[in-house]
Formats: C-alpha cells, sequence, structure tokens
C-alpha cells in the first residue's frame, strides 16, 4: 500500500488534484534557484532542438499520408499511427523541450509545472511506444505464420479493441506512475530530480518503468529473433508466394523501428542499477531520441506509398507532372463499354492505393 501510495503522490495525477502544484514532501523547490543547480548547454542542446524540429516537420506528413492512405486496411499499419502519436509527443519531449531547457541550463526548480508536464508525457508515451512495439511484434509474427492462434486479435474490428490496451497503458503510465525531471548537467531525464533538499535515490525509483524496459528488452528480442528465423527459412526453403516481397519490406521496416527501442530500453535499464559516466547518459539520451526519430526517416526512405504522398503534400502539382515524381499521372485514350472515346488516368510509377506498393 506504502508503494502504491508514494507512486501517486509521485505522479501527475497528483499535479492535476492539487491545482498543479508538486508534492513537496518529494519535490521542494521552496528557496532552491534550479537554474543555479544546472549548467547551460547551447551546443548540444541546439542539437536537439534543430534535430527534434526537423524530425517533426518529417513525421507528421508521413502520419497524415498513412492515414490518409489505404495502408490503413492494414492492421499493422493501424499499430502504426498508434506508434506514430506516441513517437510524435516523444519527440516533443526528448528533442525540442529537452533542446529547450539544455540551452536555458535548466533543472526541475527552474520551471516546475513544465518540466513535471513533460517527464509525465515523455515517460508515459516511451513506455506506451514499448508496448505497442511487442504488439508490432506479434503482428508480424502472426502475418508470416498463420497458424498462430492470437492471429484472430488483429482481424477486422477486433484490432482496435487490440490497440485499445497500449492505449490504456499509455494513460496508465502518464497519470499513475512516477515522473521524471530534467537535469540540464547531465542533458537527460531523471526520476531523482537530484535537489539539494531532496530524499534518498530509492524514493524516487519508478518500479513500473524498470519493468517495462526489461520486459521490452527481452521480447522485442525473443520475436524479432523468431521473425528472422522464420523469414530465413521461408527465403531460403519455400519458393512459393507464402513470404511476398511486401511482406518482407514491412517486416523489415518493423524491425528497423523496433530496434531503436530495444537498445534504448536496454540502455535504461542498466542505469537504473549502475553508475554511468555522462557521456554514457547522453547516448541513452540520444538513443531514446533516435528509437522514435527513426520511424519517421524508415518511412521516408524505405516506403515508397508514404514517400509519394508526402511529396505529393509539398511539390505542387505543375511542376511533379513535369518531373515525373510523386504520384505523377498522364492521360492515355481507351474505349468505354458504349464504345464511345473517353479518356482514362492511369498512374505510371504506381498510386498510394493498398499495401502492395512500397
Amino acid at each position: 500500500m506504502e508503494f502504491i501510495t508514494s507512486d501517486i503522490d509521485q505522479s501527475y495525477n497528483y499535479v492535476i488534484r492539487n491545482g498543479f502544484h508538486l508534492n513537496e514532501n518529494f519535490y521542494n523547490c521552496t528557496g532552491v534557484d534550479g537554474f543555479q543547480l544546472g549548467v547551460p548547454r547551447p551546443l548540444i542542446g541546439s542539437y536537439f532542438l534543430i534535430v527534434g524540429v526537423f524530425l517533426m516537420i518529417i513525421y507528421l506528413p508521413c502520419l497524415l499520408v498513412i492515414c490518409r492512405s489505404d495502408l490503413m486496411k492494414s492492421s499493422c499499419y493501424k499499430i502504426m499511427v498508434w506508434l506514430g502519436v506516441l513517437d510524435i509527443c516523444c519527440i516533443f519531449v526528448n528533442s525540442i523541450a529537452t533542446g529547450f531547457l539544455g540551452i536555458q541550463g535548466a533543472t526541475l526548480c527552474s520551471y516546475p509545472i513544465f518540466i513535471f508536464s513533460m517527464g509525465a508525457l515523455g515517460c508515459g508515451c516511451w513506455m506506451g511506444s514499448c508496448a505497442t512495439c511487442i504488439l508490432l511484434g506479434l503482428n508480424r509474427c502472426c502475418d508470416v505464420n498463420h497458424n498462430i492462434k492470437i492471429r484472430a486479435i488483429f482481424i477486422g474490428k477486433k484490432i482496435y479493441v487490440t490497440i485499445l490496451v497500449p492505449m490504456i497503458y499509455t494513460f496508465y503510465a502518464i497519470f499513475f506512475t512516477k515522473t521524471a525531471s530534467f537535469n540540464s548537467n547531465y542533458m537527460s531525464w531523471f526520476f531523482n530530480p537530484l535537489l539539494p533538499n531532496g530524499r534518498e535515490a530509492t524514493d524516487y525509483v519508478n518500479i513500473q518503468h524498470a519493468i517495462n524496459n526489461c520486459v521490452v528488452s527481452g521480447a522485442t528480442t525473443l520475436i524479432y529473433t523468431y521473425l528472422c528465423v522464420i523469414l530465413f527459412a521461408k527465403s531460403r526453403y519455400i519458393k512459393s508466394e507464402s513470404m511476398t516481397k511486401t511482406q518482407r519490406q514491412v517486416f523489415f521496416q518493423s524491425v528497423m523501428i523496433c530496434f531503436f527501442n530495444a537498445i534504448a530500453a536496454y540502455i535504461y535499464v542498466y542505469m537504473q542499477y549502475f553508475t554511468f559516466p555522462p557521456f554514457m547518459i547522453l547516448i541513452g539520451q540520444i538513443a531514446w531520441q533516435w528509437s522514435h526519430g527513426s520511424v519517421c526517416l524508415i518511412y521516408i526512405t524505405m516506403n515508397r506509398t508514404v514517400r509519394r504522398g508526402v511529396i505529393d503534400l509539398f511539390v505542387p502539382v505543375s511542376f511533379r507532372n513535369k518531373h515525373k515524381i510523386g504520384t505523377y499521372r498522364k492521360e492515355v485514350h481507351r474505349l468505354s463499354i458504349g464504345g464511345t472515346e473517353g479518356k482514362s488516368t492511369i498512374p505510371t510509377q504506381g498510386t498510394s492505393s493498398g499495401t502492395a506498393i512500397f
């Protein structure tokens, strides 16, 4: 009971219920100048801020294209859209907010409510993205092996109920677990606010976060090892259409998306229990950044449908038609059923319809 009470008292739920004031038993900023506790980091802060804005500019159009395309007919991409929402929230925290706070040399007492809010959002969405990545891995397992019984949870409208599970988990992590705080000395986020009048470090340990990272590290490794073995076996011994080009490409994108999550999880599991030198803490922060930021780069470089859709959003039609880029189309003549001549517009480079085009 004491453990549960401690979690609630250090959660964002407590802050909301108490007029957006932090619990002074754990986060007492009275008489503390947060900027004196920190160190301005203009160079590395600028890196996080600039990269964060760059990733947002790429990710938002990619997500919009996926939502508007026939890719959404696939359960895999429904999961990826929810993962995209979590990624965007995390990029805002681990890149844009981190960059701004690092340039300022801030710690928790510099902007208590803002930092506490960002810490809750970042930690909760990270844990939610980990759960979603495991779900995405299971979805890929069912795609390459139709004999797996849990395949039914991804079929039809059941997928929406399935996605609801990591959604609930995300909101639980945001509002009911201990929140991370930023510290510019290390350019990273810690559950221990490192205040001069703070409590013992053990009072700030987020057990759920530690369990989450251990589970995602192990589960992601096992799932994608299994997938690699199955994919290798099918590509070597089976020459039929059981493993299509589309399946291989979606599989590879899924592996790349979840690989960075696993790396970040491994690092943060280690950081929970062992002392890290400052440069390794920074590497962990960068790993967290790219565990979410790499997704949009994978979409834009490896997914032809998404890439063409993004080009269509930003490049004028006249320029696309002239240079034959995006979903460039040209008119060709055809005979209608009634025998009269008409015109039909067909794509010369493929379209954004269906999951079979990448």
